[in-house]
């Protein structure tokens, strides 16, 4: 069972590994290609080699949206959060999320995506205010 929604925010349509920008397009409502040209002007100043380098989307996701951090760490004996639990642990709002290898959007409780990405691990979300 999963909460997710395909949305392809691509201006062509075109499904490709884009998800960095692809969930900064949905969580902000900007458009695709101000998203690429934010994202690797950025590169000068985080000093990241490549637009969707952990350091980079970090930095634009903290600095430039001002979103607020949740973590997810791990505890032993525990199992991690994955996307379905967290659409339904947080089902109201907009919420980036960093998840193994991926990155996605969540906004009230339905991962946006191209695929259906619930059943990876959540490490960290921010919230899009």
């Amino acid at each position: 069972m999963s909460n997710f929604i395909f949305n392809n925010p691509h201006p062509k349509g075109k499904l490709v590994k884009d998800c960095v920008k692809r969930a900064l397009t949905i969580a902000t409502g900007k458009d695709y290609m101000e998203i690429q040209r934010e994202l690797n002007r950025l590169k000068k100043v985080t000093g990241c080699q490549i637009f969707n380098e952990r350091g980079n989307f970090k930095y634009y996701i903290e600095k430039v949206l001002k979103c607020t951090k949740l973590s997810f760490p791990a505890e032993k004996g525990k199992e991690r959060m994955n996307g379905y639990q967290f659409t339904l642990e947080y089902p109201k709002g907009t919420y980036i999320l960093r998840m193994a290898g991926h990155l996605t959007c969540c906004k009230d409780g339905v991962i946006n995506d191209t695929w259906d990405c619930s059943n990876k691990c959540v490490y960290n979300a921010w919230e899009v205010k």
